[in-house]
């Protein structure tokens, strides 16, 4: 894990083609904007843990029709 410290209005780049900028921090949430080509899919950990899941529980049940 790369560990940076970066202040507001700061800049990541990954590649070529994805930016994060430190938008603002407050108290302990840090918000960033993230600019990546449309193909480029950019969810929430927690929300992809969603979608996994009910992806998984959706297989399942589908296993169980006749």
């Amino acid at each position: 894990m790369l560990i940076l410290t970066r202040l507001p209005s700061q800049t990541l780049l990954i590649g070529d083609d994805i930016v994060i900028e430190v938008l603002g921090v407050e108290g302990q949430q840090v918000r960033l904007g993230l600019t990546a080509p449309s193909d480029i899919t950019i969810l929430r950990q927690e929300l992809a843990e969603r979608l996994a899941r009910a992806e998984i529980s959706t297989l399942q049940r589908r296993k169980q029709l006749p």
